[in-house]
This record gives C-alpha cells, structure tokens and sequence, in this order.
C-alpha cells in the first residue's frame, strides 16, 4: 500500500475542505437512515444506563515515582493504580471502536472505565471516534461499537498487544477491480489477525451484542451493537492468551512534577462538525471533565456524563491520506486516514489543574509512548486514566486553546 500518495491525495483534500465547509458528516458504513438529532439537552444522570456512568472520582493512591520500568506485580502499567487481583494483568488489553458520531450516541456506555480512551480524526478529517483500551477494570458493556481505522491496524493494536473489537472494516472484496487492501484485508493479513474479533468476521453473541433504544429509544440499527469484556476475556482465555503483555513505557508520580503552567481548561476544535471538545479541571474530583459540542449544531456545551480522566494528553501527529477509500457515495469519495505515530513530536500533557510542553517518543510500531521534557528527563503523569486527543500538523489541525 502506497501510504502517502499525496498526488492524488492533495486533490482528494481540496475536494475534502469543500466537504467541510458544508459542515456535513461523512456518511455511515452502509447503515439505515440516521435517527433526527436530539435536542442537545443533558440527560438527567438517573436516566442514563448503568453502563454509562463513570466511578466516583476518587484521589489517587500516593504511590510513585513508578515506571516506566519495573512496575510492581500488582500495579496496572497503563495508570499506576495497583489492582485487587495482580492476575488481572495477565489478560489482554481490548481495543474497542467506540462511536463519536454525533450527540444521538452519547452517554456512551462504559469507555469511561477504559485505562486509555484515543480521540482521532477519520476521513475527510470532518469528524473523529474512540478506541477505548479496557485493561485494569471491566464494564458491564462499551459502545455502540462502529468499524475499525488505519491507527488500530498500524499502531495501537501492537502497541498495547490487545485484542481489537470492531463492527468491521472497509473492504475490496465487492470491487472490480479489487484495487489496494482495504481496512478489513490488512486485519486479516495481520500478524496478530487471531486477536481481532467482529461482526465481519462472524463473532457475535456473548462477545458482541445488539441492545437495542442505549442511550435512547428508537436508534439507528447501526448504533446498537456492544462489546462485553468480561466474555471477550472469557474467550482470549480459552485461545490461550493468558501472558501478561509487556506495556512499560509510561511513568506515574503522585506528586506533579515542577514546571507546570496552571491550566483551568483546554478546547481542542476538531475540523467540519468537529466535535468541539473541551476539557475542565476540577479540582475537587482531581480530574478533567470532558464536555462536547457538535457543531455546526449546537451551541452550548454538552456534559459527557461522569466522564472524568485525571491526565489528558494531546498528542501532534502528522497525519496522511492513504491510497484507499474509507467513504463513498453522495459526500463523494473520502480517503482513508491515518497518522505517523512512530518517532517522536510535541506534546501536551495536562494533569493536577496544569498543562507541561513534551516531547512523545515511541520506537518502532510495538512500543508504548514516553514523554520527555526539554532536558529529557521523563515527565511522569498522575495515577488514573488517559485520554489521548491526536491532531493533524500538516492539514486539517484542530484549533487548541488553552485558559488561562
């Protein structure tokens, strides 16, 4: 695969920012016909399902400096917390695609237990969606799970050695002539093709399952399927993947390293509808809450329910246009996309109501990522979870911003 025909590529993007203009979405994986858009008004939280809601905020375990070496046999190397069982950690991460397509799919249900949730940009750079890695904790079930994208076939799936769940995938199979592999022949063509589990490929119940009217009645068909962890890790087991995976990379202190520039919030504008999204610090929860606008919709900021991550890093990553079509039909032809996360490049990190400039590091496509300040020394984060927000350097970036 030509991963950076940017000939022809260029055009595609022209054609791409007229699309985004409209501030029209990319249109569904052959799916039915979208459910009208709600009214953007919060859902009261005794309505939302179990699955949705966050666990209560609680203050880190004062433990640290670890990593990202060496961790301790019962801490969780993707957040620093130690976990009641340490044989939880000889399971599999799961990587599971999780919609961000618009407001008809919030409360999403369960990523907010994931160790690391990945924010990306998808063809057309006019909207973006989660991979969300469920390790140290479970959840009753994480969706509505939609298809897979070139960052899980080229990065994360090696980097965190995991199992990834996806409703499918593109595909050349239907085409004549068949032209460059498609999304759904690389997983297959994948070393680790034994770890990829979806619709596609005929899983289904226990592991993936339709629900249907979450988050609300009378949804689109192709906003209904769910992943199940505890019964995916039920079936790794019985594969034999049974090893504890090797995550180091990341390093964890309690204690907010010197440096920090006092941060109260940070808006990251993805292109076209975007979403906007925006991240408050709150300090009596010592964590980030995510809010999100879609625009051109909607005006007021929407709280993503009880979605609380204490570190949120924003990674800059080149983006590129690949050689195959992710979309097409009356938005046009959309190529996909993917990012060059290999190497190193600039990061934000925020944590502790403060915001530190970093450099990310990652060797090769199986490693974890590292942070490393000017003098590269390694900037740890807080105990708890991760949100990772990419943004295009070369294209469609989103607008950052930061308050104060």
């Amino acid at each position: 695969m030509n991963r950076h025909n940017y000939s022809r590529g260029f055009l595609i993007l022209i054609a791409g920012a007229a699309i985004l203009s409209a501030c029209s979405p990319p249109a569904p994986e052959p799916t039915p016909t979208p459910t009208a858009l709600p009214t953007g008004a919060p859902i009261p939280a005794t309505e939302i399902p179990q699955a949705a809601a966050a666990p209560a905020a609680i203050e880190p375990t004062p433990i640290g400096p670890y990593g990202p070496t060496n961790f301790p046999a019962d801490v969780d190397p993707l957040t620093g917390l130690p976990v009641d069982d340490p044989a939880t950690l000889n399971r599999l991460p799961i990587l599971i695609k999780v919609s961000n397509e618009s407001d008809v799919v919030r409360p999403q249900s369960g990523w907010s237990f994931a160790d690391h949730v990945w924010e990306y940009q998808m063809e057309g750079f006019a909207q973006t969606r989660y991979t969300a890695v469920m390790y140290g904790k479970s959840a009753e079930r994480v969706g509505s799970v939609r298809s897979a994208r070139l960052i899980d076939v080229e990065h994360l799936v090696d980097m965190y050695s995991g199992i990834l769940v996806f409703s499918g995938g593109s595909t050349n199979f239907a085409h004549d002539p068949p032209g460059p592999p498609r999304i759904r022949e690389l997983v297959l063509a994948a070393p680790w093709r034994n770890r990829a589990m979806s619709e596609q490929m005929g899983f289904g119940p226990p592991n993936l399952v339709r629900i249907p009217d979450i988050p609300r009645p009378g949804i689109a068909g192709y906003h209904t399927l769910f992943a199940i962890p505890d019964e995916i890790w039920k079936w790794a087991e019985q594969q034999g993947f049974t090893q504890r995976p090797n995550l180091d990379g990341l390093a964890f202190d309690v204690n907010p390293p010197a440096g920090g520039t006092q941060t109260t919030e940070m808006i990251i504008d993805y292109p076209g509808i975007g979403p906007k999204h925006t991240w408050h610090w709150d300090e009596g929860r010592n964590a980030w809450l995510s809010s999100t606008d879609d625009q051109p919709s909607y005006d007021t900021l929407v709280p993503d329910v009880q979605v609380a991550f204490p570190n949120v890093v924003i990674l800059y990553v080149p983006h590129y246009q690949a050689d195959f079509l992710e979309q097409e039909g009356e938005l046009g032809e959309l190529y996909s996309v993917g990012i060059e996360l290999t190497g190193e490049g600039d990061a934000v990190i925020l944590r502790n109501g403060q915001r530190y400039t970093a450099t990310w590091h990652r060797v090769g496509t199986a490693g974890m990522l590292q942070f490393t300040d000017a003098a590269g020394a390694t900037i740890p984060l807080t105990p708890g979870q991760v949100f990772f927000n990419t943004a295009d350097t070369l294209y469609f970036a989103p607008n950052i911003t930061f308050t104060p």
